[in-house]
C-alpha cells in the first residue's frame, strides 16, 4: 500500500500521463495497518513474558535489533548518494536534519535523511512504554494498556500540537493505533474470535470507503492527526482482529505472501531509493501516453521487490539469526 502511494509521486515527477490518480495515495493508510500489526505482534510473542523483569533486556535487544541494522545499511547508502548528490535524497524538504538523529531515529522537527524513518520513531516510542510495561504483573497488563490509551487521547486533545518533537511524538494519537493493535492481542490469546470472516469483510470494505473518501484529499487527511485513526486505524484493528481468526479456524496464507511478509520492513525501507533510481533512468524515455507509465509503474515495483529480497536474505535474516543466538546468552537477559 505505501509503495503504490510513492509510485505515485515517482510517476507524476518522471512519467508521461499517468495512471495512478490521486487514489492511489490512500496507499498511505498502510502505515496504520503497520502500526496495528506491530501492537498485535508484540503483544502476541511476549505473552509468555508478562509480568517477568527479566525479560525486558532480551525483549529492548530483540526490537533494536530488528529496527537499526537494516535502518543503518539502507540509510548509510543515501547519506553516500546525498553527499554527492543532496538534491537526490531531501529533495523535497527546505532544510537538512542532523544526521545523527537520522541514524539513532531521534525526534527532530525535520523528518529523518531517510524520511519513512518517521514511522519507526514511533514504533521506538511504543516498544520503550511496552517494555517498561512488561515489569508488571501480568494480570495488570491490560489495565496498563487502557490507561495509556486513555493518558495519550487525552493529551492529544488537549495539548495543541507543541514544537518539541519529543512531545509530539508522545501525544500523537498514533500510538492509540499501536495500543488498539495490543489490545487485539491480548483478545487473541483469549480465543475470542466472533464472526472473524465478516471482521475482515468489514475492516477491509471500511478501508476501502476510506480510501475513495480521501481520494481528493490525501495528502491534507494524513497530516492530521485523529482523521486516519478513524478512516484506517480502527479499521486494520478489524481487519487484523479477523485475520488472526481466521488462520486460528485453519486459513493459511499461500507461501508467496508470507515470503512477501518476510521481506517487507526490506521493502519499506528500499523502495523509495530504487522507485527514484528506476525513475530518474526512465524520465528521458518517457512520451505521452500510458504505455511508458506502465512499464515505470511494474519495473519498479519489481525492482523494489527484488531489492528487498536481496537485503532480507543477505543482510536481514542473517542479523536477525545472530541476534536470536546472542538473546540466547545469559548476559544479554535470557
Amino acid at each position: 500500500m505505501v509503495a503504490i502511494a510513492h509510485l505515485h509521486a515517482v510517476e507524476n515527477r518522471f512519467g508521461g500521463t499517468p495512471l495512478l490518480g490521486n487514489w492511489a495515495l490512500a496507499g498511505f493508510g498502510g502505515v496504520d495497518l503497520f502500526f496495528v500489526i506491530s501492537g498485535f505482534v508484540m503483544v502476541w510473542v511476549t505473552r509468555a513474558d508478562q509480568g517477568k523483569p527479566a525479560a525486558l533486556p532480551s525483549f529492548w535487544f530483540a526490537r533494536l535489533a530488528r529496527i537499526y541494522p537494516l535502518w543503518w545499511l539502507v540509510l548509510s547508502a543515501l547519506v553516500a548518494v546525498w553527499m554527492v548528490r543532496p538534491d537526490w535524497v531531501y529533495a523535497s524538504h527546505d532544510s537538512s536534519p542532523e544526521l545523527w538523529k537520522s541514524y539513532l531515529l531521534v525526534p527532530d522537527k525535520e523528518l529523518p535523511l531517510h524520511a519513512v524513518g518517521w514511522t519507526l520513531i514511533h514504533e521506538l516510542w511504543f516498544y520503550l512504554v511496552f517494555g517498561l510495561m512488561l515489569l508488571l504483573p501480568a494480570r495488570w497488563f491490560p489495565v496498563a494498556l487502557a490507561i495509556w490509551a486513555i493518558l495519550t487521547a487525552a493529551a492529544a486533545s488537549i495539548v495543541p500540537g507543541p514544537e518539541n518533537p519529543f512531545v509530539t511524538l508522545i501525544r500523537h494519537p498514533l500510538t492509540l493505533e499501536f495500543i488498539l493493535g495490543a489490545a487485539v492481542g491480548l483478545i487473541a490469546q483469549r480465543g475470542i474470535f466472533p464472526t472473524p470472516r465478516l471482521m475482515v469483510q468489514f475492516g477491509g470494505f471500511w478501508m476501502l470507503l476510506s480510501a475513495l473518501a480521501i481520494r481528493e484529499n490525501a495528502p491534507a487527511m494524513f497530516g492530521q492527526e485523529w482523521p486516519r485513526l478513524f478512516y484506517f486505524g480502527v479499521p486494520a484493528a478489524l481487519l487484523v482482529w479477523g485475520c488472526v481468526g481466521s488462520e486460528h479456524s485453519g486459513f493459511r496464507s499461500p507461501k508467496w505472501s508470507v515470503s512477501l511478509g518476510n521481506w517487507s520492513y526490506a521493502l519499506y525501507l528500499i523502495h523509495v531509493p530504487v522507485f527514484a533510481a528506476i525513475g530518474r533512468l526512465a524520465a528521458p524515455f518517457s512520451r505521452p501516453g500510458p504505455l511508458d507509465n506502465l512499464i515505470l509503474l511494474t519495473v519498479a515495483l519489481a525492482a523494489a521487490i527484488a531489492a528487498a529480497w536481496i537485503l532480507h536474505v543477505g543482510f536481514d535474516r542473517p542479523v536477525q539469526k545472530l541476534a536470536a543466538r546472542l538473546r540466547g546468552k545469559p548476559a544479554i537477559g535470557g
